[in-house]
């Protein structure tokens, strides 16, 4: 009888993603067992149901906007689909990134499935989606700069915190001068593209052998993200609308923040919610967490408390007011409305990676 073969890499990454989940799980088990109970549980019977209303309002507005921004590009892109399309497409693509990658897969793959089935090749897709990923990230480079310039500026922090944090605002500063220069300068963007693909499969190859892809699919990413940053040049005009959209859906989730702390009846101004906004933001990115879970709360009521002196559980119930309504709440009607779209777009993936 032949022994089954265990594939290795699989298996390795789903532990690495229970591992990494685990860790999540317990840095948002800490926050609860810091705060007061009986103020914790004082501060959540205030909350109406009623003014959970506006959060989830501002979360569906988000994502229309996203969809929206999509939309313009593909618009530019010459692949014209409905609002109402990009909307399923953002909808289902976005909130699947919280239940495919415990299998290795992202919103991103998801995403070139459902545009394959509207008929938009895989070249062209792709184009969409780096535009849009790009853009929204470089705008949210703003946010972060932003948080991390005020709680400088406003003298909320000292010591230690207040160089670590100079320097993460002068690097955020010089990484998106940076990639401004390689937008309008194609010759030197070209040679940095080659450089980082080349160097980083050289790391991954000499640390990793055994999981790092072939080289070709470092060069086709080369080539992916240099079309895409020439489909930005060569049609600026084409792109304002885009990102403005972007722009407005980054407020609007600011938005959600703003209003989970009014819920939970401790209203702060913009500017403060926005501090702890870019900070949390920051490590949820950096972190290999899935989805930022604990790292991006904990980040959060770090900053609020620590720095902006919000109450401890005041602070923990606003920002589990938003994951829940701008993630969890969006994730759960993805899998009762597009139920049948996520299980096709995981099922088409998961017959693909065995392939």
């Amino acid at each position: 009888m032949s022994t089954p073969r265990v594939d290795p890499p699989r298996r390795t990454s789903r532990v690495a993603f229970i591992v990494a989940a685990a860790i999540g799980f317990a840095a948002l088990l800490v926050l609860f067992l810091l705060a007061d109970a009986k103020e914790l549980l004082r501060t959540a019977q205030s909350v109406h149901l009623a003014a959970l209303a506006l959060p989830m309002l501002l979360s569906v507005l988000s994502y229309g906007a996203m969809a929206r921004s999509y939309q313009g590009i593909a618009d530019a892109a010459g692949a014209r689909l409905s609002f109402r399309d990009w909307v399923r497409i953002t909808f289902v693509s976005n909130t699947a990134n919280y239940i495919v990658t415990s299998a290795g897969l992202s919103g991103f793959a998801v995403r070139m499935l459902l545009l394959a089935q509207q008929g938009v090749s895989s070249s062209r897709a792709v184009l969409i989606s780096l535009v849009q990923t790009f853009l929204t990230n470089f705008t949210l480079l703003f946010f972060i700069l932003g948080g991390f310039v005020s709680l400088v500026v406003r003298k909320h922090l000292g010591g230690a915190f207040l160089w670590i944090t100079t320097f993460a605002v002068v690097a955020f500063a010089l990484i998106l001068v940076f990639v401004f220069v390689l937008v309008i300068r194609p010759a030197l963007r070209k040679r940095t593209l080659r450089w980082v693909t080349v160097t980083l499969h050289r790391v991954l190859h000499r640390v990793a052998r055994r999981w790092t892809p072939p080289r070709e699919r470092f060069v086709q990413l080369q080539r992916n993200l240099d079309q895409g940053l020439d489909f930005l040049l060569t049609r600026k005009t084409l792109m304002v609308a885009p990102t403005l959209w972007i722009l407005f859906d980054w407020v609007l989730t600011v938005g959600v923040l703003w209003a989970a702390f009014q819920a939970v009846n401790f209203p702060l101004p913009p500017r403060i919610v926005i501090m702890g906004f870019g900070v949390g933001l920051f490590f949820s990115l950096v972190s290999f967490v899935p989805a930022g879970l604990g790292i991006m709360e904990g980040s959060m009521t770090y900053v609020f408390v620590k720095f902006l002196k919000v109450p401890l559980e005041s602070s923990v119930l606003a920002v589990l007011i938003f994951r829940l309504t701008y993630q969890v709440v969006p994730l759960v009607v993805s899998l009762f409305l597009f139920h049948g779209l996520v299980r096709q777009a995981l099922r088409q993936v998961a017959s693909g990676s065995r392939g």
